[in-house]
């Protein structure tokens, strides 16, 4: 083999084989020192903000079921002093009522009694 039937090899596609190789690595060490660690980087703050937002939403989250909780504790309280006024209401009312009803029986007799003496 001489060097003019290998010319035409080293000059054409092994050339560019050899052009390939060096673009490729090339390619592989910008992505490797270049877009690798900055990718890392993204990565990772992004990560950290999510971490931040979830532990905001968990502090809200609980800030909120506090809240609930607390109006949980006011409803039942204001449904027991509601019940005691209730309570109370119906009791001065069944009293009234029965107070009415004795008064309205007198004054039935007091009237009857009126138009039996009248002869009516």
């Amino acid at each position: 083999m001489n060097l003019e039937v290998l010319a035409p090899y080293l000059a054409g596609p092994g050339a560019a084989v050899l052009v390939l190789l060096l673009v490729g690595a090339g390619v592989y060490r910008l992505a490797v020192n270049y877009l690798m660690p900055t990718l890392t980087a993204v990565v990772d703050r992004h990560m950290t903000e999510l971490e931040r937002a979830n532990l905001r939403h968990e502090e809200s989250v609980a800030k909120h079921l506090t809240h609930i909780a607390e109006m949980g504790a006011r409803y039942d309280r204001l449904n027991e002093i509601q019940g005691e006024r209730h309570a109370a209401v119906l009791e001065a009312v069944n009293t009234l009522s029965e107070e009415i009803g004795e008064k309205a029986d007198r004054i039935e007799k007091k009237v009857g009694g009126l138009f039996h003496k009248i002869g009516a």
